[in-house]
């Protein structure tokens, strides 16, 4: 290597130090950002059971407690608390979970495709409820058994629909 070319890459490396010190802090703040998402106050998850011999990335496995067995589910749910439009109690004491179109076309396409598998309904890292599918769910709703959401969560999950509601408003061009 000559002096010329020596020379030559010594000031490029310099140069890209310099530019890498100019971008690092817009870098770091880009991380930072994403990162930096709200998480919601309840996580509402439901889940099919992975078909048998799935395994890794694709599945996680969830330990029920009646029947008391540990199964494996997909690790995308099917339904989140995203798509819920409202959360409401009914006289009986069981909690009906009302779902978005968008959640209702999700809800019925896993349940059709999943037919004799689990669902599994997951609030805050705990499982409330694991059904097997027998029927398709097209009315965009869920029935929870009693005492499966607190009404904490409730509240929180029905202010948050009600926030995401109020920020879609705003963000509609005028």
């Amino acid at each position: 290597m000559t002096n010329r070319a020596v020379v030559f890459a010594l000031l490029r490396y310099l140069w890209l130090m310099n530019s890498a010190r100019r971008f690092l802090p817009i870098l770091a703040g880009l991380f930072l950002w994403v990162g930096a998402a709200p998480k919601p106050p309840v996580l509402f998850r439901v889940h099919l059971q992975a078909p048998e011999g799935t395994k890794g990335q694709v599945s996680v496995p969830v330990t029920l407690f009646n029947p008391a067995e540990t199964i494996s589910i997909q690790t995308i749910p099917e339904v989140s608390e995203k798509e819920v439009r409202k959360v409401s109690t009914r006289v009986d004491g069981s909690i009906l979970v009302e779902f978005t179109d968008f959640g209702q076309t999700k809800l019925e396409v896993g349940t059709s495709t999943g037919r004799g598998l689990i669902l599994v309904v997951i609030i805050n890292g705990r499982v409330v409820y694991a059904p097997r599918i027998d029927t398709v769910l097209t009315n965009g709703c869920l029935l929870l058994p009693p005492g499966s959401i607190t009404l904490e969560e409730m509240a929180q999950m029905n202010g948050d629909v009600e926030h995401a509601k109020e920020q879609r408003l705003k963000d509609l061009p005028r």
